[in-house]
């Protein structure tokens, strides 16, 4: 049975559509948008089942090698980010959580757990010529293509708050998913950091809330 529940997005009425801080001259170099309808999985390998996981994801993907850190792929509406040798991050905006749950749960047996994120964390995409600037104004983590490609994940520290950045293709734009307790303080960096990189950004409106499968 479709789920047709609205999920509540953790930046209602912290990121409202329009552009900041003003509307005179000058270019939009940032675009800010929330992605509330996103389903978020944590997969973690069980004690000694760290290859057989690896496999398992192999099989589902349909390629004859394991992700290692840092690589990704998708299926089935899937996409697979592997953040760790023994740990994987899993979006979705096709399925559920309690659907992709139990798709997993056949096709990963008893290797790993699964921990639905989705109402813990927000996910935010930042997308334009200065995302990456303004990224590494708040995280140690090397945002270079060569060291974080498209389409790579990791976790880091986004100015002190806890934080799983995902680089996508080009156009230089990343999803970051954040716990939904530092909503506030997240915004409050985010705006301050914009004004000193550009002086201006574009906060888009949030998407229509999707059915899941």
């Amino acid at each position: 049975m479709p789920d047709t529940t609205a999920r509540r997005g953790a930046l209602e009425g912290l990121l409202k559509p329009g552009r900041y801080p003003g509307a005179g001259g000058g270019a939009f170099n940032l675009a800010v948008q929330e992605r509330p309808n996103v389903t978020q999985l944590q997969v973690i390998a069980r004690k000694d089942q760290g290859a057989s996981l690896a496999r398992r994801f192999s099989s589902l993907l349909g390629i004859g090698k394991a992700l290692a850190p840092l690589e990704s792929a998708a299926a089935e509406g899937i996409q697979i980010y592997a953040t760790g040798p023994l740990d994987y991050w899993l979006f979705s905006e096709r399925h559920s959580a309690q659907a992709l749950e139990r798709r997993l749960a056949d096709k990963l047996g008893d290797t790993a757990s699964l921990f639905d994120q989705s109402h813990a964390r927000f996910v935010v995409r930042i997308s334009g010529d200065d995302a990456t600037r303004l990224l590494a104004k708040g995280t140690p983590l090397d945002l270079e293509a060569g060291a974080l490609p498209a389409h790579g994940a990791s976790h880091t520290m986004l100015e002190h708050i806890p934080a799983l950045v995902v680089r996508c293709a080009s156009p230089v734009t990343y999803d970051l998913s954040v716990p939904c307790s530092y909503a506030g303080s997240f915004m409050a960096w985010l705006g301050e950091a914009a004004l000193d990189i550009n002086t201006r950004y574009l906060a888009t409106a949030r998407p229509p809330n999707r059915q899941a499968l």
